[in-house]
């Protein structure tokens, strides 16, 4: 649904960094509503998680700039080619760190997982100059990389080591409350303040699904799914229903290359899950 409402934004003059900030706020408010009470309170840095969900919040913010500036410079494909390889962090930590199953099926699931990931992203436009523009700016697919490996980790820390016990509304609430701190310093940093209505509905548009991602990844950790099988099925899951919006609602013409990268995501969920 996210990346559905960002493909649409600009049809409505939606600033994306003014839609972020919105989107946090709104995250805050909804987990707020879902507790019953605003969880920011004065004993709040006492709380294990805190350090984590400052951290967390501080990145949101930082790989949100570098993944707008990876796309800018090297494109939306190599990106996001980048940026979903990311499933591979937290599988292995699950199974180095926290001895998850190691199947043979999981194994060749997770291999096909990129494959298929690559696949799906391949597009039939050629572009001479993207290889080119990889070898120049080559560190910054890696951050985006990174990034998106660093917080799937964390998340996937926080809950693994029951940092957050019981209270995985209240972390993942404050969560999205710092980060929407962080999102209003840059603005008034930069003096970017010029927020507008149609910013804040797709900031509330975005901000509900935003904040049922983290909270039921986050939840699906504690009711027992391991790390190595829930961020493949998660990622692989997230591209299969955007693949077939694309072709429904958007007409999108997929190339052969990109149908088996489906078939070979579909594939890969059914190993991963055995």
């Amino acid at each position: 649904m996210i990346a559905i409402l960002f493909r649409k934004l600009p049809d409505f003059g939606v600033t994306n960094l003014y839609a972020i900030v919105c989107n946090y706020m709104c995250c805050f408010v909804l987990g707020s509503i879902m507790i019953g009470k605003i969880p920011i309170h004065a004993d709040i840095l006492q709380e294990t998680w805190f350090p984590y969900a400052l951290l967390l919040s501080m990145l949101f913010i930082v790989f949100f700039n570098v993944n707008a500036y990876t796309i800018q410079k090297v494109g939306m494909i190599v990106t996001s080619i980048f940026q979903k390889l990311s499933l591979v962090f937290p599988v292995i930590v699950g199974l180095v760190f926290y001895h998850e199953a190691a199947t043979v099926y999981k194994i060749v699931g997770i291999i096909l997982s990129m494959i298929a990931i690559v696949l799906i992203n391949i597009s039939d436009k050629s572009d001479m100059d993207v290889m080119e523009k990889v070898k120049k700016y080559w560190y910054w697919p890696f951050l985006v990389l990174m990034g998106s490996g660093i917080i799937e980790v964390l998340l996937f820390y926080v809950e693994v080591t029951n940092k957050v016990n019981e209270s995985q509304l209240a972390f993942v609430t404050t969560l999205f409350f710092l980060a929407g701190c962080w999102g209003l310093i840059y603005m008034i940093i930069s003096r970017k303040l010029g927020i507008k209505k149609q910013d804040l509905i797709a900031g509330i548009a975005i901000g509900i699904p935003n904040f049922f991602t983290i909270y039921l990844l986050i939840y699906a950790l504690k009711i027992g799914w391991q790390g190595s099988v829930l961020f493949p099925i998660n990622n692989l899951g997230v591209i299969i229903f955007i693949s077939i919006i694309g072709i429904i609602y958007f007409k999108e013409k997929l190339i052969p290359a990109n149908y088996l990268g489906l078939a070979m995501a579909l594939i890969a969920v059914v190993f991963i899950s055995i």
